[in-house]
């Protein structure tokens, strides 16, 4: 898709090279710059974040992104804009040979994280997980994780991680779990590597409507919303599921058939056609064809994800007013991707701008910042 398209939050893994920075213009819409940098073979695609930990008895355990610039104390586990840990109350007993340190986790990002939706909880938690070592870099030796809360299989089977049981909401922390290695005397100083993996709420938001095309363009060619990528985490759109709801109920699901991705401040368009000349011109990113059929007057979208045997909610707009929201050939833009979308005909909504035109003349503005855009 176009502008960086659209979502699954089933599971997420958050690693460390790729660090998106949500940028907030003072009169613009966010719009984040591109991901980039190669993952660590082996690791999903699904991945977000790899950290790299060293440590030593005498001076703990520190562990940064795999690309951190940000000069943070070594106290601190996991730097970036997605999800940082932090350490404290580090000991070593001689005697045990067991290195003991408090860790917390913070969500840096716009999602709750340790839900798939910011109130159902993850059943497995937020799990930090050991991809790889402890490795020990110096002296002799073999260390051990003495209190994992568990082994599972997640780039490797039976990895050993550490489960927080918590729904985290944008920076909010953590309640500190103890983190206990066996670390033999002989032991100089060591090296392993982490990821994080939990649910993760997606943030899309229906952006813009167009329900009337108007003029020489058919409604059963050009009808299309836009949806936009309000959080901090890339949303990949195969499995998500679309519908509308009219007067006479609401249609079957769709089912996203596109691998594509919205980045973070990325939009995608959903349309009935990709063909131009019958759309009007607007650039569709992805067609639904005849699954989804906008009335005029007392309709709904809705996005949607599988959960288990069930559906979440993403987002869902409604309209009632031919008069307010299905104008002929002119969409309704949401102002704010901040605010409540959720009616299509109230004052969070306005009529696209008389400038912004496309293709044959429609008014909106698909795959693009809203031109009724209100910082």
């Amino acid at each position: 898709m176009r502008s960086n398209p659209a979502a699954r939050a089933a599971r997420f893994l958050i690693p460390a090279f790729a660090m998106a920075v949500l940028a907030a213009c003072s009169d613009k819409q966010p719009v984040a710059p591109r991901e980039s940098g190669p993952r660590p073979q082996g690791v999903p695609p699904r991945a977000l974040q790899a950290f790299t930990c060293t440590g030593s008895r005498e001076g703990g355990v520190s562990c940064v992104p795999v690309r951190d610039h940000s000069g943070m104390g070594s106290n601190v586990f996991l730097g970036g804009t997605r999800i940082k840990l932090t350490s404290s109350n580090v000991n070593y007993d001689v005697g045990t040979e067991i290195l003991r340190f408090d860790v917390t986790v913070q969500n840096l990002m716009n999602e709750v994280i340790g839900s798939p939706n910011g109130t159902l909880s993850d059943p497995d938690g937020i799990r930090v997980f050991f991809y790889s070592g402890p490795t020990v870099t110096a002296g002799t030796g073999t260390i051990g994780i003495v209190n994992a809360d568990g082994t599972a299989t997640f780039t490797a089977p039976n990895q050993p991680y550490f489960a927080y049981h918590e729904i985290l909401t944008k920076n909010q922390v953590s309640s500190a779990r103890t983190w206990e290695l066996h670390i033999p005397v002989t032991v100089l100083t060591f090296t392993f590597n982490l990821y994080a993996e939990t649910d993760i709420q997606n943030l899309l938001v229906i952006n813009e409507v167009l329900a009337n095309p108007g003029g020489s363009i058919s409604d059963t060619n050009g009808e299309w919303f836009e949806i936009y990528n309000a959080g901090s985490y890339p949303v990949i759109v195969q499995g998500l599921l679309i519908s509308d709801s009219s007067g006479t109920g609401r249609r079957p699901y769709h089912v996203i058939s596109a691998s594509d991705t919205i980045w973070s401040g990325g939009y995608a368009t959903l349309g009935i056609t990709t063909d131009t000349t019958l759309s009007g011109g607007v650039p569709v990113d992805y067609a639904y064809g005849s699954a989804l059929s906008l009335a005029n007057s007392l309709d709904a979208i809705k996005i949607s994800r599988v959960y288990g045997t069930d559906t979440l909610t993403v987002d869902r707009v409604t309209y009632a007013s031919a008069v307010i929201s299905a104008k002929n050939g002119i969409s309704r833009e949401l102002i704010n991707p901040s605010l409540d979308n959720s009616n299509v005909d109230g004052a969070n909504w306005a009529d696209a701008s008389t400038t912004a035109i496309y293709g044959s003349g429609g008014r909106g503005t698909p795959g693009a910042q809203n031109s009724a855009f209100v910082p």
